[in-house]
């Protein structure tokens, strides 16, 4: 296996490959602490090619998608949303996965290194994100890449609605 992961914005012609790894992702990561009628309803609704395609042409989204070995192994969606911190210029990380067979080879660092200097690119000095507070690998993960629990929101999974914490993390960028 390479050690050389590649980087790709995504645009309309991935539409297929990140409805995959979206479902597959989700579902290695909460499938078993979920109904699965909660996973189905959740699913069904943010990752269809459809909805995909949507965001994807959306202004101010960014997916990101890691490749290595000539495979797309896992992806991260930012995108501009103001409902959390609107006195801000922030980006929402909005999702972060990698597949579950590439875990602990280091990708979800490389992932979201690439997914901060993004941020930085667009202008932008803060990134946020909401983790489920049962993520505790997740919230960990965050915490030693200098992300802050600021608050709390809540996160709906079909008809389960779920706690995230809110974390964010301050980017020094230049000022021109």
């Amino acid at each position: 296996m390479s050690n050389n992961p590649q980087i790709k914005e995504a645009n309309s012609t991935d539409v297929a490959i990140l409805c995959k790894l979206g479902e597959q992702t989700f579902i290695e990561t909460y499938g078993h602490q979920n109904t699965p009628e909660n996973l189905q309803a959740y699913l069904s609704k943010h990752f269809s090619q459809e909805q995909l395609l949507s965001e994807i042409k959306t202004e101010g989204t960014i997916f990101l998608m890691v490749e290595l070995d000539e495979e797309m192994v896992g992806y991260a969606k930012l995108r501009v949303n103001k409902a959390e911190f609107s006195d801000r210029n922030a980006l929402e990380l909005e999702r972060i996965y990698v597949k579950k067979a590439y875990h602990g080879k280091k990708l979800g660092a490389y992932l979201l290194e690439q997914c901060i200097e993004k941020t930085k690119a667009v202008g932008c000095d803060l990134l946020w994100l909401g983790v489920w507070e049962y993520n505790l690998k997740a919230l960990n993960f965050y915490k030693s890449w200098g992300f802050e629990i600021s608050g709390t929101h809540i996160f709906v999974l079909g008809d389960d609605e779920q706690t995230d914490y809110l974390m964010t993390k301050e980017l020094n960028i230049l000022k021109v």
